[in-house]
């Protein structure tokens, strides 16, 4: 009987023992999956997000306030909207002027490069928005699916302000600043992960 018991003991223990040597090596094979592969990303073209209208004449700086969910740059700034209009962006805790760009599109999805391209920090808020200025607006429908992260940009709310605008300095009021029922104007930006 105690013979029994020690062999069952030794045997546990073995096992014991060589589960330990062999679980380093299991997870040496699988490294840890990283999303920041440096590819470029449109977080709002790339939503899925339905549109709802086009070529609306709102005077209203319109766009969207995101947050990088890694460290990366915006090289570029433009949208979804009709004619030549300007794209801002800015941090959004204290209206950091970070870049702009005047940029034309007919309805479609366009981009601008910015002069310099803007250093964005992971877990920081930032806000994308496109001065409409009376001609050319369009709008998505989020219904509930914002806030939401697409690729590395976590898109958090819609905000605008009334009026016509051309300013590098951000608004300090709004309208409206945390929608999350429709994304107004439709300004995106090209986010590139480091």
């Amino acid at each position: 009987m105690n013979k029994t018991r020690f062999y069952i003991f030794i045997t546990l223990m073995l096992n014991i023992v060589f589960a330990q040597i062999a679980l380093p090596s299991f997870q040496a094979v699988h490294k840890p999956h990283n999303t920041a592969s440096g590819t470029p990303e449109n977080p709002l073209q790339s939503s899925g997000l339905s549109l709802v209208g086009s070529n609306v004449g709102w005077v209203y700086l319109m766009g969207y306030r995101f947050t990088p969910q890694t460290n990366g740059t915006v090289t570029q700034l433009g949208g979804y909207y009709n004619g030549t209009k300007t794209v801002y962006l800015w941090r959004w805790s204290d209206g950091l002027f970070l870049g702009s760009v005047s940029n034309a599109s007919s309805n479609n999805w366009s981009y601008t490069n910015l002069e310099t391209a803007a250093s964005l920090t992971s877990g920081t808020e930032y806000f994308v928005g496109v001065a409409i200025n009376g001609s050319g607006g369009a709008y998505v429908r989020a219904n509930g699916s914002i806030p939401n992260t697409y690729g590395n940009i976590k898109i958090n709310y819609s905000a605008y302000k009334a009026g016509n605008f051309s300013s590098n300095t951000m608004p300090t009021s709004w309208n409206s600043s945390t929608r999350t029922d429709y994304v107004f104007g439709m300004p995106d930006i090209t986010f590139v992960p480091n």
